[in-house]
């Protein structure tokens, strides 16, 4: 293990099949972490996957990094997660951070799933997400207390209250996003470009907002992939439990099938 991987806190859900990296989304300061993120894939581990979940720095049992969330940081220490290789997926901020892991590694990468990326720029053209873009460059621009910030935040992504119940952990969200380190336009369609190039099978999947819905249109189509829908009313549509797992489980399985292993 090297120094970057000292501090994450990682969970281990299965021990045999093929390697899974399932990296979470969220804003530092929260309780939110990978095993909330992605607890309806915990069964996964007794099905022949081998799941393996960190809590991002600054998560969860992580350490404070000392630093704002950084999708291109943290993109070092989940490439090396991925070992000889591995499925990857990211949800939410955690799609930045998979995507930049996939540009430093991309042969290691098996297959990537995006589950509702941050990737709101490369679809700015569209009406949903020009909406979703104003009403967030508002919440942050105005004076509002932190708190109010991360309220509306969490309103216009769809993020569900239980991430955020206590005033302290609102209150640690809304300085957590401004303060968050966000790769731009052109990098993130680079980033895409490379999955294309590299043609690393790549899965987009959205649930039920028409902003995130136009995103997932937009980034598949960069990435040379698909893009599914899981209907959900809000930010977490891997938490449609066993329809969601099969989509996952379909797409590992081809993707695997497609490189002869």
């Amino acid at each position: 293990m090297s120094d970057l991987l000292d501090k994450i806190h990682v969970c281990l859900w299965g021990h045999e099949g093929p390697r899974v990296v399932m990296v979470h989304g969220g804003a530092q300061g929260t309780s939110s972490a990978g095993n909330r993120n992605y607890r309806d894939q915990e069964i996964l581990g007794s099905s022949g996957w081998q799941l393996i979940v960190p809590d991002r720095p600054g998560h969860g049992e992580s350490a404070d990094p000392g630093r704002p969330d950084d999708a291109v940081a943290d993109g070092e220490w989940v490439a090396e997660l991925l070992g000889d290789g591995a499925h990857l997926v990211g949800h939410s901020f955690g799609g930045l951070v998979s995507l930049a892991a996939t540009a430093k590694r991309p042969e290691a990468v098996k297959s990537l799933t995006l589950i509702e990326p941050a990737l709101l720029k490369v679809a700015s053209h569209t009406p949903a997400v020009r909406k979703m873009l104003f009403g967030m460059a508002t919440a942050m621009i105005l004076p509002y207390s932190a708190k109010t910030k991360a309220l509306k935040m969490m309103k216009i992504l769809g993020i569900p209250d239980e991430f955020a119940l206590s005033k302290d952990d609102l209150e640690n969200l809304g300085s957590s996003l401004k303060r968050a380190k966000l790769p731009s336009k052109k990098q993130m369609n680079a980033w895409l470009d490379i999955v294309r190039e590299r043609q690393i099978p790549c899965l987009v999947i959205s649930g039920s907002s028409p902003g995130f819905q136009a995103v997932g249109d937009v980034s598949a189509a960069t990435a040379g992939g698909a893009h599914a829908i899981s209907p959900i009313d809000h930010h977490f549509p891997q938490w449609n439990g066993a329809p969601f797992n099969k989509l996952l489980t379909d797409f590992w399985t081809q993707a695997d099938a497609g490189k002869g292993q």
